[in-house]
């Protein structure tokens, strides 16, 4: 085997991952100074030793030919021989001329046993071996000896490389090492499909959505008109403002005609805070009234046909007075406005039976107009005629 095919194989075996890549390099080097030194055996120990009686060439002997067959390897070397017919040689041509520093030598194919094909091996400045040329072997054209041809037979791979060449370098596994242009690339793939897949998620929504929008017909409105509120006439308006009287008892009139009451006649602090005259106020309106400041009032009422009842407090101001007025109105639980007898500023509550009631604001008093009777139509009238003629006498400062 030629040093060209245990390289090849040394190759082989780097590629199958049987040998890592520092012992590749370490036995191509070995390989390849062997080649370089005329063939004189291993550079390093990856290698095997020549055993005794295998010829120059490296390889076994293969027995002794049987009479009348040809051996397809030379015989064996023998320095003596060879340097007793260089000194013959020698002799007979004294101007010999010295050799090229591209000198090259014949070294049989042991692999090729039908052929017995050899090949042109660079070895630099050494001398040829005179036993060689003079032994008469049987040399053959060898494989392929171009500038650019293999060792075996394939044009496209590089000739044999030179001393101080250091292309057989890329020989080594920095072959198989991928560059970052193959990363960059599947990495810039992978981002315009994401892309892709994102823009068509985005247009798949659009669709979805339009076209359910579309089947679902025309769109409902999202409000129905409401009806139309019915337009209540404007409350009527109450008597034009009078100044404030000097006195609380001179804001009320005169309660019409019947039995009075005993708690008749003014009213006070301590007559509402513990007395029986303060049960004449219902406790929220009684409390507004004593938490607001209540200066004094007074309290009159009779029972004929039907019961009135005229109540008058004075408050520290107007905007009092009008907290008192919203606790009796805000008391009249279950009674119902009723607008045929209300005015500006004074909501009438109702019963719907006999039971009418007010209170309004003129000034700083709160005044209260109270008359029920059995007969509802007899307490719309005895209510109308005691409110209209209060509202005269007192008429309301807050008409909201």
């Amino acid at each position: 085997m030629t040093w060209q095919d245990e390289l090849h194989n040394l190759d082989a075996e780097l590629a199958a991952g049987r040998i890592s890549a520092e012992e590749y390099r370490s036995r191509r080097d070995a390989l390849i100074g062997r080649s370089q030194g005329g063939q004189s055996g291993p550079a390093s120990g990856d290698f095997p030793q020549q055993q005794p009686g295998t010829p120059s060439g490296g390889f076994p002997q293969q027995g002794t030919p049987q009479s009348g067959q040809q051996s397809p390897f030379p015989p064996a070397f023998n320095w003596g021989a060879a340097a007793a017919q260089g000194a013959q040689a020698a002799q007979q041509q004294p101007q010999q001329p010295q050799p090229s520093n591209e000198s090259t030598q014949v070294v049989p194919n042991p692999m090729a046993q039908q052929s017995e094909s050899t090949q042109v091996v660079n070895v630099g400045r050494q001398q040829p071996w005179a036993g060689q040329q003079q032994s008469g072997w049987n040399q053959q054209p060898g494989w392929n000896t171009g500038e650019q041809a293999s060792p075996w037979g394939e044009p496209e791979q590089p000739s044999t490389p030179e001393h101080g060449d250091t292309s057989w370098m890329r020989q080594g596994p920095e072959v198989f090492e991928v560059g970052d242009g193959a990363s960059k690339g599947k990495a810039i793939a992978g981002i315009a499909l994401g892309a892709v897949l994102l823009v068509g998620v985005i247009v798949a929504a659009v669709f979805y959505f339009t076209s359910g929008s579309d089947e679902a017909g025309p769109s409902q409105p999202t409000q129905q008109q409401a009806p139309p509120v019915p337009t209540s006439e404007p409350l009527p308006e109450p008597p034009a403002p009078k100044p404030a009287p000097a006195a609380t008892p001179e804001v009320l009139v005169a309660v019409p005609p019947g039995e009075p009451h005993p708690y008749n006649g003014p009213l006070d602090r301590p007559a509402l805070e513990n007395s029986p005259k303060s049960g004449v106020l219902r406790d929220p309106v009684r409390a507004a009234a004593l938490q607001g400041g209540l200066i004094d009032g007074f309290f009159s009422r009779s029972d004929g046909a039907a019961t009135s009842v005229l109540i008058a407090v004075r408050m520290p101001d107007q905007t009092a007075a009008q907290s008192v007025a919203e606790a009796y109105l805000d008391d009249q639980q279950g009674l119902a406005a009723d607008d045929d007898l209300s005015y500006r500023g004074v909501e009438v509550m109702t019963t719907g039976g006999g039971v009418f009631r007010t209170a309004y604001v003129a000034h700083g008093w709160a005044i209260i107009v109270d008359v029920n009777a059995p007969d509802k139509a007899a307490a719309q009238t005895a209510f109308k005629a005691l409110l209209d003629q209060q509202l005269a006498q007192t008429p309301p400062t807050v008409r909201d």
